[in-house]
């Protein structure tokens, strides 16, 4: 068994070790994956903007599926503060005016803020997750926080390119299991503990 720090270094490796040919088919196939998502009850949905130079899952191809086909849903987005390691949420529409911070996340800079008790589902970045649930981000607790401030029926979903692995070894009392969990070759989904 791995610790979460081995499974961090592990999974950013081969995430970018993966050809653009591959990962462009991994996208495709994560999309597929998400249409196939009841969406019937969500009014809004957080997604994460991915960061590129870490290749992370491309979710630009999600939400221009969920403007076009799901239009009464509202996409929110976020804003991180790394002082305290918490985020702010934003409606993202045709208005919204990004920049890109210091570490090279593009957030939105003004906009109409959302409460994370408003979000219905939220589409989580990762790294790893396990047969349980549990995921493996970059460490900083941002969205464990995020999740502690939503409602309790909040549909945690992340998207990995990965499949699970068996067992995270050193997940703790902060960490937050996700209620389902993406990948290109299926969508798992995990009962609560």
């Amino acid at each position: 068994m791995k610790s979460k720090k081995e499974l961090r270094l592990e999974y950013k490796t081969k995430r970018c070790q993966l050809s653009l040919e591959s990962e462009n088919s991994l996208n495709e196939r994560l999309l597929f994956q998400f249409t196939t998502l009841d969406l019937s009850k969500v009014e809004f949905l957080h997604l994460f903007i991915p960061i590129e130079k870490y290749h992370e899952p491309n979710t630009y191809p999600i939400i221009n599926y969920v403007q076009q086909h799901f239009p009464q849903i509202t996409i929110v987005i976020s804003r991180s503060n790394f002082e305290d390691c918490s985020m702010q949420h934003y409606i993202l529409d045709q208005h919204t005016i990004f920049e890109t911070n210091k570490w090279g996340i593009s957030e939105p800079i003004s906009g109409v803020q959302v409460d994370s008790s408003a979000i219905d589902m939220i589409i989580v970045p990762l790294l790893i997750f396990d047969l349980l649930g549990y995921r493996v981000g970059y460490g900083k607790g941002f969205y464990d926080r995020f999740f502690s401030g939503c409602k309790a029926d909040v549909q945690r979903v992340g998207l990995s390119f990965f499949d699970p692995i068996d067992i995270i070894s050193d997940k703790n009392e902060y960490d937050v299991q996700l209620t389902q969990a993406i990948t290109p070759n299926r969508i798992y989904h995990f009962d609560a503990e």
